[in-house]
């Protein structure tokens, strides 16, 4: 697999200059001019063998573990094996995956508007759950430190989100240790980034756990069950549907990570 990336330092933030407004004792609102820093918001073309594929807003950093973390978490590939190389263009617009097997995918328009940042399709998961035929995770340990560990992470390692307050961010420990830490302005983009990370550094990931400051929907776990990662944790909360899919697949999910308590969904 060869990866070639040709974007270089491409704009994470931008000035705008704006009005903080404040209410005062009295119930006068007054104005202040000030500049302030906001997030980059990107758009990414990924073509499969030629095709277009697939269409991301993201942030405009890390787009080769974006794109490999989405590959392998949305269930385009099953191992990095598949991949005979990876292009990304100078803009970071273009994105060209060769694999080394044919792929039947759907048509996109090029006029259509970009994937969303928040949650899919309902009825999509589902199918996307079951006729993907996931399988159930081994049986797997975990520790409560670790977790901890990764939250506290997140808190202290996030620049985007305390430069501009728009960014998710996720961190990813193996084997106990932290390895990645990523930020986007969407949970999911996050996600993959640290799967794509872990991916081309040639790490388990059946080892890792992932950690991440959004809320954790039942296509966030289904990401989580097809990289075969087996603990997935959040300092927000599950959905009912993530719920039971974790459980349905031997999936330690952990939400409301807070100080010194988690709360246990599925898993031991």
């Amino acid at each position: 697999m060869k990866i070639i990336n040709e974007t270089h330092s491409l704009n994470l933030k931008e000035d705008f200059s704006i009005e903080r407004l404040r209410l005062q004792a009295d119930h006068q609102l007054i104005g202040e001019k000030m500049t302030d820093l906001v997030i980059v918001e990107h758009h990414l073309n990924a073509y499969i063998n030629d095709q277009l594929a697939f269409k991301l807003v993201c942030t405009p950093e890390k787009l080769d573990a974006l794109v490999m973390g989405f590959l392998l978490s949305e269930g385009y590939i099953e191992n990095f094996a598949e991949i005979e190389f990876i292009y990304v263009c100078e803009s970071g617009e273009r994105v060209k995956v060769q694999l080394n097997k044919p792929l039947v995918l759907p048509e996109i328009s090029h006029d259509t508007g970009s994937n969303s940042i928040s949650c899919g399709n309902n009825q999509k998961i589902r199918q996307a759950a079951y006729k993907k035929s996931l399988l159930p995770l081994p049986v797997h340990d975990w520790s409560h430190e670790t977790v901890l560990m990764l939250a506290n992470a997140c808190n202290q390692n996030a620049g985007l989100f305390a430069e501009t307050g728009g960014t998710h961010c996720c961190a990813m420990s193996i084997a106990g240790e932290l390895a990645f830490i990523c930020e986007d302005i969407g949970r999911h983009n996050a996600v993959d980034k640290a799967i794509g990370q872990a991916v081309m550094a040639e790490q388990n990931l059946g080892e890792a756990i992932l950690f991440t400051t959004g809320r954790i929907p039942s296509d966030m776990v289904i990401k989580a069950i097809r990289s075969r990662i087996p603990v997935i944790a959040s300092h927000s909360a599950p959905t009912d549907e993530a719920v039971l899919l974790a459980r349905q697949f031997n999936l330690t999910l952990i939400g409301f990570v807070r100080g010194k308590r988690m709360n246990l969904y599925a898993g031991k």
